[in-house]
């Protein structure tokens, strides 16, 4: 990699991340309705068009670090050991989204009563979260099915969607972390219940 490649790459990174860190304190300072764009973009030391960059709006920040975690779920479902069902791989792959929560950086942790709020306030999830979510599962469903030829990928979608759907509705109603993590885990375990005999 050249290396002008890398300095860009290295100073977009740490744009993304001053922008979530100012994102950060304005949100659990100000609140969520009481920060705007422009507000954020000042706090980071960038113009509003260079957050538009970085984020398609205010609610992405909320979100920032799904397409890491989904990066360790696809990671997860190639190196699991041959005998595993696909059954297993879903709940696997939806778990590795919890474990990485568990390790997150504490901006993550620190947005999560956020996230909470702006669901309650919303009616429901963010429209958002619903195409990054849309994402996650689709990359996570590619590396299924490809682990697992001739796999009836309809029952695994639904399984997949199952899980994902109550992981992300136990989140957004339980902003304590020493509960949250427990909950999601165990609503995995609920999500699956209906298809422990997946076709293959």
């Amino acid at each position: 990699m050249p290396k002008s490649t890398g300095l860009r790459d290295r100073k977009r990174r740490m744009t993304r991340e001053a922008i979530v860190l100012a994102a950060t304190e304005l949100f659990t300072g100000r609140g969520f309705a009481g920060t705007t764009v422009a507000d954020i973009a000042e706090r980071a030391g960038v113009a509003p068009r260079t957050f538009f960059l970085h984020f398609a709006s205010k609610e992405d920040v909320l979100f920032h670090h799904i397409e890491r975690y989904v990066d360790i779920a696809v990671a997860r479902v190639s190196s699991l050991p041959a005998g595993t069902t696909a059954w297993e791989a879903v709940q696997r792959a939806v778990e590795s989204l919890v474990d990485a929560l568990d390790v997150a950086d504490t901006n993550v942790d620190a947005l999560a009563p956020v996230r909470v709020l702006v669901a309650r306030e919303s009616g429901g999830m963010p429209p958002s979260l619903a195409v990054r979510l849309h994402g996650v599962q689709t990359r996570i469903l590619d590396a299924i099915t490809e682990r697992y030829p001739g796999l009836d990928a309809l029952h695994c979608a639904a399984h997949l969607g199952a899980c994902v759907g109550a992981v992300s509705a136990v989140a957004s109603q339980n902003a304590t972390p020493s509960t949250r993590t427990d909950a999601m885990r165990h609503a995995i375990t609920l999500a699956g219940t209906g298809f422990t005999a997946p076709p293959t």
